[in-house]
């Protein structure tokens, strides 16, 4: 990367030699082929229905216990929609529902995902976002609808 370096500065490599600072990501690579081998193993159609159950059984419950005081975004079908739920209670910031359901050992994300055009779009502040994979159950959505229901009633709605 570097051909020359001194106290008042540094010369650079030629292309492309000055952009191959450091190890190589060797580590990741290891670690990315690992994953693929799982998830070959898994079988990415029995990942994809894994998901679609779960989002589906997920989607239900929220709307079942919450109604409209929850407003659920993304496509209503499972199937044009991943396991990534985000949602926002009425009257409630999302960062404050992060940190109830942080305290009730759930983890969600809260904000604007990187997407804060959309969210200006959307016309809210934030959102909150629970994010199930194969490593999930119907046990995990079942924890979020039990923390959600205790932020309820933590912020009187």
């Amino acid at each position: 990367m570097i051909l020359d370096v001194r106290l008042d500065g540094f010369t650079p490599n030629e292309l492309p030699w000055k952009f191959e600072a450091g190890t190589p990501a060797i580590t990741e690579a290891v670690g990315f082929g690992a994953a693929v081998d799982y998830l070959e193993a898994l079988g990415m159609d029995a990942v994809r229905s894994h998901e679609e159950r779960l989002a589906g059984y997920t989607l239900t419950a929220l709307r079942d216990r919450f109604g409209d005081s929850l407003t659920i975004y993304g496509p209503d079908g499972v199937a044009d929609r991943g396991a990534v739920i985000s949602f926002l209670f009425d009257g409630i910031h999302a960062h404050d529902i992060s940190q109830v359901l942080d305290d009730e050992g759930v983890c969600v994300r809260a904000g604007h995902h990187c997407a804060k055009p959309l969210m200006r779009i959307l016309g809210v502040p934030a959102t909150s976002r629970a994010s199930f994979y194969v490593y999930n159950d119907e046990a995990d959505a079942d924890a979020l609808i039990e923390a959600l229901a205790r932020a309820e009633r933590f912020f009187a709605l």
